[in-house]
């Protein structure tokens, strides 16, 4: 699989609740408020993708702990805002039940902040296409540790692109190069990580089954 080519083990390694908090109690102690939040998010996050898979056939969940790992193992962020943040990441923009409203309530505003911004505008904005233009529009706007997330997110999504098909790939890859690539180089954040991912993703040629 195409995430097993970067030096980031814990994407090849099974991984687990243990395994996770295994890595956050390294930096804070389980009684800590900070700590319990991180453990909301991770219970939220996986109930409301319990039942939801990606087009390569894993739990969608898997996709939204590795963004969370990306941050914490490889990025070695601390700030339990931005790990709350990357496990509930999709959560407004795919989930009916989390509204901005709600992480505001639940997480507070610095991860509500967070939230708008990696969600996509809502139907009320138009059609797809003006609310992808909208979407990006905003990233001039976005906050540094947005883009942490952000492209840890897109840097798993290309690492996955295994079993979607040949034009989705490279819309994937046409989009990162045009909107994200940029942003990676201005933060300087996961730059050659996600030239390497789009040279993987580009080279990639799905297996044929043998006759």
């Amino acid at each position: 699989m195409l995430r097993h080519t970067l030096n980031m083990p814990f994407l090849k390694e099974a991984q687990n609740r243990e395994t996770f908090f295994r890595r956050i109690a390294q930096f804070l102690p389980p009684h800590d408020p900070r700590y319990r939040e991180i453990e909301k998010a991770y219970n939220d996050a996986k109930d409301a993708f319990r039942e939801t898979f990606r087009d390569g056939g894993e739990r969608y969940f898997e996709h939204l702990r590795a963004v969370a790992l990306i941050l914490i193992e490889y990025l070695r962020v601390k700030d339990h805002h931005l790990i709350v943040a990357a496990l509930m990441h999709d959560s407004v923009e795919d989930k009916k039940e989390w509204t901005i409203e709600r992480i505001s309530s639940e997480y507070g505003r610095e991860v509500a902040l967070l939230l708008e911004y990696l969600s996509m505008p809502d139907e009320t904005f138009g059609t797809k296409h003006e609310r992808e233009r909208i979407y990006h529009e905003r990233f001039r706007f976005a906050p540094r540790e947005f883009w942490f997330i952000k492209l840890a997110d897109r840097l798993h999504n290309l690492l996955t692109l295994d079993g979607r098909p040949e034009d989705k790939r490279r819309a994937k890859i046409e989009e990162t190069v045009r909107y994200y690539l940029p942003y990676a180089e201005q933060e300087c954040i996961l730059i050659q990580e996600l030239e390497h991912a789009i040279a993987l993703a580009s080279a990639y040629k799905p297996r044929t089954s043998k006759k």
